[in-house]
């Protein structure tokens, strides 16, 4: 594994349109599994600081699980209010069944 990544968990443990959180260097961490492959991004909604994990992922897009903020897990946008700040995002390495995400 290159040293620039950190393993975090096994695509098998997370079920398909569900995420887990994972603390990686600090920061909370979300990995969405979807249709469209894995995703990591800042497990903070933008609009309220609140964990995104347990928000509905329909395709590449999850939403907050209190106040309705959509956002698009390839690229952190926000697609839909009251968020208006994008979330961070990660890069994602799978290596046979094995998520890691850039350090």
């Amino acid at each position: 594994m290159n040293e620039e990544f950190i393993y975090v968990a096994d695509i098998t443990d997370i079920d398909l349109n569900q995420s887990q959180s994972f603390e990686i260097n600090g920061k909370n961490v979300l990995i969405c599994h979807t249709n469209e492959g894995v995703f990591a991004v800042e497990d903070k909604c933008s609009h309220a600081d609140i964990p995104l994990c347990g928000g509905q992922i329909i395709d590449n897009y999850i939403t907050c699980p209190v106040h309705g903020a959509v956002f698009d897990l390839k690229d952190g946008s926000v697609q839909a209010p009251p968020a208006f700040e994008d979330l961070e995002t990660f890069e994602v390495s799978i290596e046979g069944t094995s998520i890691s995400v850039k350090k």
